[in-house]
């Protein structure tokens, strides 16, 4: 197995042994991003959705309130842990133009111009090849089709420092998560890679904590496990007491902690018909 497949695999298997606790904490960052996102990626009645990375399916949902019995709504994840709350979700809803499948987030399985829109919540930064992917997500949508995604521009100070403790603790990640770090970047990385009418804009969001504790278990649940897993078995009682005095700089003074994260959110259209 090659570097690049052995971190893809790490990805999957994080995500899937978050989905077991995703429930448990009632925290749920996904949710409002998802609503945003959508928002600005106009969707409108009767268009056809891909989410590539749908997690636990928060933001499916909201791009099916929007799309409509008109339209559909098709998630993609790596991870069976998290297809499986995504179904359950969604099956909720009783719709029967929205499903989920488990697929290779990366070069998810279409025949060309299936999609109006392809939608990734948090997501790209993540994958070993992006340019790749993002010529892929191209070759999916119709002509006038548009992508959006989301990346984080401006994470908590305390939440930066607290998992600046726990690396402390865990050996260095080896693979860069992509060029997405400034506005600036990302319009040059989607212009090479055959995109264009690239809108950026930024959101302030909120998440709330009973207290350090909390957040910890959060942390388990859901892509943070990744460097948590990192940590030796020895040293963890250290890395946890290490951030968790980090994080309580969050604390309001109605005593929960408060994460502000500001979110880029990206909207950009193919610049000529993507070929296979």
């Amino acid at each position: 197995m090659s570097t690049s497949e052995e971190l893809e695999s790490s990805i999957a298997d994080t995500f899937d042994l978050s989905a077991r606790g995703y429930d448990r904490f009632a925290v749920d960052l996904f949710r409002p991003m998802g609503r945003v996102l959508v928002d600005r990626a106009g969707l409108r009645s009767g268009e056809h959705v891909l989410e590539v990375g749908c997690g636990r399916g928060s933001t499916l949902l909201a791009a099916l309130d929007v799309v409509g019995e008109t339209g559909s709504v098709m998630g993609v994840d790596g991870s069976p842990g998290m297809v499986q709350l995504a179904t359950a979700r969604l099956r909720d809803r009783h719709s029967a133009n929205s499903d989920v499948r488990l697929d290779d987030v990366d070069k998810p399985n279409f025949q060309p111009g299936s999609f109006d829109v392809v939608l990734a919540n948090l997501m790209v930064f993540q994958l070993v090849d992006p340019a790749a992917a993002l010529r892929h997500y191209a070759t999916l949508l119709r002509p006038h089709g548009r992508i959006a995604f989301s990346t984080v521009a401006a994470p908590d100070r305390a939440f930066v420092d607290a998992l600046g403790a726990i690396a402390r603790f865990a050996p260095k990640l080896s693979a860069a998560r992509g060029p997405f770090r400034g506005e600036a970047a990302i319009r040059g990385f989607l212009a090479d890679h055959g995109y264009e009418r690239v809108e950026i804009t930024e959101d302030v969001l909120e998440i709330r904590f009973r207290d350090a504790e909390h957040w910890l278990e959060w942390m388990w649940a859901h892509g943070g496990r990744e460097l948590l897993d990192r940590v030796p078995t020895a040293e963890l009682a250290r890395a946890r007491a290490a951030a968790m005095a980090e994080i309580e700089s969050a604390r309001s003074a109605d005593g929960d902690l408060v994460l502000t994260t500001a979110v880029r959110f990206t909207v950009a259209a193919p610049k000529t018909p993507a070929r296979v």
